[in-house]
């Protein structure tokens, strides 16, 4: 993908199996001269739960999970953890519920 001439960007998905997933992309900005690489997967753990984690060249790690409470409910817990600035804190921490009518 192209935006606006300047950010330049692609990426490449790939089912593993019936229970995992992963994802790859690459980004460049013209205007700055700098490059972005991430990668990320997904794992079902069984029908009601998954596990999740992604981490780029800035070196920010990104963990989920995601539990289906019952139908129509579903929990995630996640966290961004800053490699660079580990014990300068500035990490997150999130919580979801997620329900569906």
């Amino acid at each position: 993908n192209m935006n606006d001439g300047q950010i330049f960007g692609g990426s490449i998905y790939k089912k593993i199996d019936k229970q995992t997933e992963c994802g790859f992309t690459l980004g460049w900005t013209a205007s700055a001269n700098t490059t972005t690489i991430g990668i990320g997967a997904k794992h079902q753990l069984d029908e009601s739960a998954s596990v999740r984690a992604k981490i780029n060249n800035s070196r920010q790690l990104g963990l989920g999970y995601q539990q289906k409470l019952r139908e129509g409910i579903t929990l995630g817990l996640s966290a961004l953890v800053d490699g660079m600035n580990f014990y300068q804190g500035g990490h997150k921490v999130g919580l979801s519920l997620e329900l569906e009518a």
